[in-house]
């Protein structure tokens, strides 16, 4: 039997971002491993870590044309390259790719689930729709990987999975070495506020997040402008690009109170630097898997205040390294924001414990052992 493995994912910078120590994990233990995603700009930067990569390209709509298309030229790479196994991510990827590596023969076909599409925040019609899907394509699935409590329950009980096991593996974990707090020199800091135009008094949130409507981030900028209305210097870095953010810079600039202190970043690649200068993490998304964004926060020694939300209630213990916020909530949520602005020992207190958290239950360290026996539980199992 051969030794080739696939990851799939609907884009290429989801595997960069996220599962090239994994990738390497395998690469270790003698497999060789192989991507297909859509290029999107990181196409490159995966083949220089080793890994060969199949640009194929996915629509978002799981039914369209395209997406049948894609079908048969997935299905003929990976009978072509007769892989062992397919671990494959992002739900239009994983649908599709599912399907093809099940009639294709694959050995193992793993999904690691990053949040369900159907959640405690969709309408009725929407959670149906991505509810069948799912329970479609599990039908073609060995193994699913859920990464939050919420969704590891739901994949159990509405028996996501036909015929295979549901497995619970926190995340996919985060370097503590790079993101450290005492990694970045206080040099630096000070490079970084003068070029934002930071002063020393100001409270700075940073929000890091896709600038798309499931993220909401006008909800911080709302909360935002409610906190400097009550006279407290505030400034919110937005770290992220995405379809809205001509319409979040502009809904800034009109308001006299925040036009100067909203700072919109664009994507960047220097997230720890970012990091060290602000001094809380607000999230406000409709629906998350299990957000790396905060969980990077975390181990930065950052608190967090977030909209009460699948997967981010795995992370943040309400008071104790941050608040949680009942979703929509935009008065609570400022008023949290306030309260630590306010306390900055207690800010301080609720970073330390959200290192603490990282460290025991979400970092590299613990998750890489996981997923390499899992690994191995599976592709041994091939020859029992």
């Amino acid at each position: 039997m051969g030794k080739n493995i696939l990851f799939l994912a609907t884009v290429d910078s989801h595997i960069y971002y996220f599962h090239i120590p994994f990738m390497k994990l395998l690469k270790e233990m003698g497999y060789c491993v192989e991507v297909v995603a859509s290029n999107v700009g990181f196409t490159e930067r995966i083949e220089k870590e080793g890994f060969k990569v199949y640009n194929i390209s996915f629509s978002r709509n799981p039914i369209s044309f395209s997406n049948i298309k894609t079908f048969f030229i997935l299905l003929w790479l990976i009978r072509e390259k007769k892989y062992i196994m397919l671990h494959t991510h992002t739900p239009v990827a994983s649908f599709v790719g599912r399907i093809a590596a099940k009639l294709a023969g694959v050995p193992h076909i793993i999904y690691t689930a990053h949040g369900f599409h159907f959640h405690e925040h969709g309408s009725k019609l929407k959670n149906f729709a991505y509810y069948r899907l799912e329970k479609f394509a599990g039908k073609f699935t060995d193994v699913i990987i859920a990464i939050n409590s919420d969704d590891y329950k739901v994949a159990i009980d509405k028996k996501i999975v036909f015929n295979g096991k549901v497995v619970y593996i926190k995340g996919v974990g985060v370097g503590l070495e790079k993101f450290s707090p005492v990694s970045i020199s206080l040099q630096k800091k000070y490079k970084y506020c003068n070029e934002l135009h930071i002063e020393e008094k100001d409270f700075v949130i940073i929000s890091i997040a896709e600038l798309i409507k499931r993220k909401n981030v006008i909800d911080i900028i709302k909360a935002l402008r409610v906190v400097n209305s009550w006279g407290k210097p505030v400034q919110l870095l937005v770290v992220g690009d995405g379809p809205l953010r001509d319409e979040l810079r502009n809904f800034s600039a009109c308001d006299d109170l925040i036009k100067d202190r909203v700072f919109f970043l664009g994507k960047r690649f220097d997230i720890p630097e970012l990091l060290s200068i602000s001094d809380l993490f607000v999230m406000t998304s409709y629906h998350e898997g299990l957000p790396r964004a905060m969980m990077e926060a975390m181990a930065m020694e950052r608190p967090i205040v977030a909209y009460n939300i699948r997967g981010v209630r795995d992370l943040v213990e309400d008071g104790v390294n941050g608040f949680l916020v009942p979703f929509g909530d935009v008065k609570t949520l400022s008023e949290k924001i306030k309260y630590l602005l306010e306390h900055p020992k207690i800010a301080e207190e609720m970073g330390k414990r959200s290192r603490e958290r990282i460290e025991k239950e979400f970092s590299l360290d613990v998750i890489l052992p996981e997923m390499e026996k899992l690994y191995k539980e599976i592709l041994e199992s091939e020859y029992n």
